[in-house]
C-alpha cells in the first residue's frame, strides 16, 4: 500500500465544498413528532433494486430517529426552500419543524414542495469513521418541476 499524508481537515473541507452538491433535508419520525436534517451527502445505489444512501452524523438525533423508526425520507430542496437550509443544519432540533409544511407518507413526514423526495425504510447501516452510511430501500418516490437548490463553496445557487 502506498504511504498517503493526510490533508488537514479544513483544506479537505474548502476542497469538497467547491464541488456543487444538492440541498436534501432527511426526515423522520420521533417519539414527539417529525425530525430531520440537511444532508448533502446522499446518492442513489441502485436501481434494481432502488436504493439509496445517506451520510450521517453517527452521534446525531436524525439517525438515531432513523434507527428506531426504520424508515425514513430524503427531500431535495427546491429554491424557495432555501431557508430550510439552515434551519435544518443548525436550528434548535426541537424546533425545525416549527411552521414547516409537511405531511406523513409511509408514516414520515415529507416536504411536499420539494423537488424530489424518496421514501425509505433501512436496509443497513455502515459506521465508518464519525459517520453512518444508511441504506435505504426506496418504497415510494415524488418529482416536481422546481428549480433545486444547490450548495458550492458554501454559496447558494438555484439550478
Amino acid at each position: 500500500m502506498t504511504s498517503v499524508e493526510l490533508v488537514d481537515a479544513e483544506a479537505f473541507r474548502r476542497a469538497m465544498a467547491q464541488l456543487p452538491t444538492f440541498v436534501t433535508v432527511v426526515t423522520t419520525r420521533g417519539p414527539e413528532g417529525p425530525v430531520g436534517c440537511t444532508a448533502n451527502a446522499v446518492m442513489s445505489l441502485s436501481l434494481e433494486p432502488s436504493s439509496v444512501v445517506v451520510s450521517l452524523r453517527s452521534g446525531g438525533r436524525t439517525l438515531a430517529h432513523i434507527r428506531t423508526a426504520g424508515a425514513f425520507a430524503v427531500n431535495a430542496l427546491a429554491w424557495e426552500q432555501r431557508e430550510l437550509c439552515r434551519r435544518f443544519a443548525v436550528g434548535d432540533p426541537a424546533r425545525r419543524f416549527d411552521g414547516v409544511r409537511h405531511v406523513l407518507r409511509g408514516g414520515v413526514p415529507v416536504l411536499p414542495d420539494a423537488v424530489a423526495s424518496v421514501g425509505c425504510v433501512i436496509e443497513d447501516a455502515l459506521e465508518v469513521h464519525d459517520h453512518t452510511l444508511v441504506i435505504g430501500r426506496v418504497a415510494w418516490s415524488t418529482s416536481g418541476e422546481h428549480p433545486a437548490l444547490v450548495l458550492r463553496a458554501g454559496e447558494q445557487h438555484r439550478c
